[in-house]
């Protein structure tokens, strides 16, 4: 399902639901263990709305944490020991934010013991809960018999996408393809029958009793296919078209499959419209101030790791392509030798493995130390915190040749993260380049507020469990 244009898997927002409700009995539960109140006397509510703002905390604090140990993975088993780890990991985590943010506002409703009883009790039921769903994993949603439209790349890719999601494989059960141009019916795609080619679509939906369609046409569609898809629409048969699925079940864009006119009416660009741009600038400055608040005496100590092991310059500096292919100066900390391109000119960063890498550079990199100094781009206006990762115009020339749409990503500023890097390897060749405009051209269209502080998280989730990806 989507809430506020971000897809969320039913069983994640099941999870999500679950803790805030184990959270609320945890509160009352964690003070009962410390003065000795009969569990029939307890009130589930009372502590929240006798103490709102310690309620919020331990609650904001400990979904913060799981989300960023990935415990609303639904594709996780949290039968098994490492996510049980994590799970304890993230509590103890909020315990202790807890516990400082409760000192610096002098607000302890019940002391350090309630705090820590309270956060126990929380993880002791927390780790039943995903225990027991991680067995049971029920259906959350009727099973809908559909319809691939296209016997194509477009619609083997579709069918692959939708069998790689266990939840929408569920919703989505697929009974076979169908193309009014196709004359093979009784063969087989992707192990799923040909229905059609022979007889009419509306026959076929009866007779199968279809209740979706997907529709994965490459060109355009005859005044008869057409007639009989609505016709199928007016009897209640749900008609989605491919690109919008995939979209949907994988937050990026089928670049390959794209058209110019679901570009032009698909939704606005992010930060095309004035208010839009001025709460985001708003936001770049306020976390760029803080980043670099922050960040300094770590960019402080990298500097020196950097003078001692090679000398030279601490600062490597150099031109990238900017909002609307204007160029500008990005600043990092030098992590490669100082004629790393010397002799070879421009080439693709091989990651970790570069040979061009120092030591240092190479956990400067792992640890995205590196990138710190470019919060001082986002102030200067010339980057924002969330967009496409700006490239060198050497490769951008050349990648606008290969690549379709590869010059929408320049209609942004980039960004010190997106979309893209948190959903995405290290790119370093033009294959990459294109998987990652997938990305980026999804969050272009659909960033949102909550978008915005779910890339966030995910950078911080990114950072912390996946250096160097």
């Amino acid at each position: 399902m989507q809430i506020l244009g971000i897809t969320i898997e039913r069983r994640t927002l099941l999870y999500g639901l679950g803790d805030v409700f184990i959270a609320l009995l945890a509160l009352p539960l964690g003070y009962a263990l410390r003065v000795g109140v009969e569990p029939p006397s307890l009130n589930v509510f009372g502590v929240l709305f006798e103490h709102p703002l310690v309620s919020s905390i331990f609650i904001g604090t400990n979904l913060l944490t799981l989300y960023i140990a990935e415990a609303y993975d639904s594709h996780q088993d949290f039968r098994r020991r490492l996510q049980i780890i994590r799970i304890w990991a993230a509590v103890f985590t909020a315990l202790l934010m807890q516990m400082s943010i409760f000192y610096l506002l002098q607000t302890w409703w019940g002391g350090r013991s309630v705090t820590l009883l309270t956060n126990l009790s929380f993880a002791v039921m927390l780790t039943g809960w995903r225990a027991l769903m991680s067995q049971l994993r029920p259906q959350l949603e009727p099973r809908n018999k559909t319809l691939i439209l296209g016997i194509n790349p477009a619609g083997a890719l579709i069918t692959q996408v939708i069998r790689s999601h266990p939840e929408q494989g569920q919703i989505y059960d697929l009974v076979g393809f169908f193309d009014a141009m196709h004359h093979d019916e009784g063969s087989s795609l992707l192990d799923l029958p040909i229905l059609g080619g022979t007889g009419q679509l509306s026959d076929l939906v009866a007779e199968q009793k279809i209740g979706t369609i997907i529709v994965a046409l490459l060109g355009g569609m005859s005044p008869e296919l057409t007639k009989e898809l609505l016709d199928c629409k007016a009897n209640g048969i749900r008609i989605e078209d491919m690109r919008t699925v995939y979209k949907r079940l994988t937050g990026r864009i089928p670049i390959h499959y794209l058209t110019d006119t679901s570009l032009i009416f698909g939704p606005a660009f992010s930060g095309s419209r004035g208010l839009q741009r001025g709460l985001q600038r708003v936001s770049d400055v306020l976390i760029g101030l803080i980043g670099l608040l922050i960040s300094g005496p770590v960019i402080g100590v990298a500097a020196l790791a950097i003078w001692r092991e090679s000398g030279g310059p601490i600062f490597y500096s150099q031109e990238r392509v900017g909002h609307n292919e204007k160029l500008f100066t990005i600043i990092k900390l030098r992590t490669m030798s100082t004629d790393a391109e010397a002799k070879t000119g421009p080439v693709w960063s091989q990651g970790s493995g570069d040979p061009r890498v120092t030591r240092v550079g190479a956990f400067l990199r792992k640890t995205r130390v590196d990138e710190l100094p470019q919060f001082y781009n986002v102030l200067r206006g010339d980057m924002a915190v969330i967009g496409p990762r700006p490239e060198r115009q050497f490769f951008v020339e050349q990648l606008k040749k290969k690549i379709p749409f590869y010059g929408l990503r320049f209609a942004v500023k980039p960004g010190l993260t997106g979309w893209a890097q948190v959903k995405y390897r290290y790119g370093a060749s033009e294959e990459d380049a294109a998987d990652k405009l997938s990305f980026e051209l999804y969050a272009i269209q659909e960033l949102s507020p909550l978008l915005y502080v779910l890339i966030l998280l995910k950078t911080v989730q990114t950072v912390l469990l996946r250096p160097g990806s």
